[in-house]
């Protein structure tokens, strides 16, 4: 338990804050943060793929790097058209992803290296799974109109109860078979309870943008950081600078479908989510080839085939 204070001592100092400051703020002044958090650090956090990929496969040809392009912008493509197509499924599709792509990335280090990939999944899904149902639950009266305007289907407060309840309980019981992971259960259950209650009292963004950009991309940005520029001195300045194109083309695009197709203010939330959906889902397809790979990268002398976590 004083372990985990202090390895999440820092979100949680964050999340006490955005939690005061979110009684005072207005629902448009939490948007407003929450958008410039994801729009900045969330998006560039997923935006370096193609270099870890590289460093993965350790080849840098030219032929290579716009083959690779060409398919990560095909994956995009094909999230957006599944969102469009079957947008019912596309939701479902994307929330399962992004389960397991939260829950790798908080709990991979806790496990041990030779537990199944089978039973990793699980603990990972489950955890993601309980976090998403936490907020759809407790923000139910704007998630269920999201959802109803991206797919059209009506989800109960009922259903989002059991959906976290199936989540919890997949995490705990699968948890107990990884003997590391034993001695965090009840730490990682309280700190459900702490996120709960952070996401009871602020928006559905900035509850999602503060869990998104706080808890999950500023660490992945530390392990890439360290898997990519292992001892450079200027590696914040590279990751950044690399970041940058994919981070700019998001935004145009973003920018572009919001006033090309004069979306109205009530669907921004839907296509939000929806945008956020199909240029996350290539990153997560990424990263979880990275971790569940039974390959292993090159080993450099500055770098012990540390892979990132996402």
């Amino acid at each position: 338990m004083i372990l985990g204070l202090k390895k999440y001592q820092l979100h949680i100092y964050i999340t006490l804050a955005f939690t005061f400051l979110g009684i005072w703020l207005n629902v448009w002044i939490q948007a407003l943060i929450a958008f410039f958090m994801i729009f900045s650090l969330g998006i560039i956090h997923g935006a370096n793929d193609l270099q870890l990929i590289q460093k993965k496969t350790q080849k840098k040809s030219k032929n290579f790097f716009f083959a690779t392009l060409l398919i990560y912008i095909g994956v995009v493509v094909a999230g957006i058209a599944l969102f469009y197509l079957l947008p019912s499924f596309g939701l479902l599709f994307f929330v399962g992803f992004s389960a397991f792509h939260f829950g790798e990335q908080h709990l991979e280090s806790k496990l041990e290296v030779e537990l199944s990939s089978f039973l990793k999944v699980l603990i990972y899904v489950g955890y993601g799974i309980s976090l998403f149902g936490l907020l759809f639950t407790l923000q139910w009266d704007e998630v269920h109109q999201v959802i109803y305007l991206i797919s059209g289907q009506f989800v109960s407060k009922q259903f989002t109860e059991a959906f976290f309840f199936i989540g919890l309980g997949l995490f705990v019981v699968s948890g107990l078979f990884s003997p590391n992971l034993r001695g965090w259960l009840f730490f990682e259950t309280v700190l459900l309870a702490f996120l709960g209650f952070f996401f009871s009292r602020v928006s559905l963004v900035l509850g999602f943008g503060v869990y998104f950009v706080i808890w999950h991309s500023l660490p992945s940005m530390q392990d890439q950081l360290t898997f990519l520029y292992p001892k450079d001195p200027q590696r914040n300045w590279k990751y950044l600078k690399s970041s940058a194109p994919y981070w700019i083309i998001s935004l145009i695009g973003l920018a572009g479908v919001y006033f090309f197709f004069d979306v109205q203010s009530v669907a921004f939330l839907p296509l939000f989510f929806s945008f956020l959906a199909a240029i996350t889902f290539p990153h997560t397809v990424v990263m979880g080839w990275l971790k569940l790979s039974k390959e292993k990268p090159t080993a450099s002398p500055q770098n012990p085939s540390n892979i990132p976590s996402k």
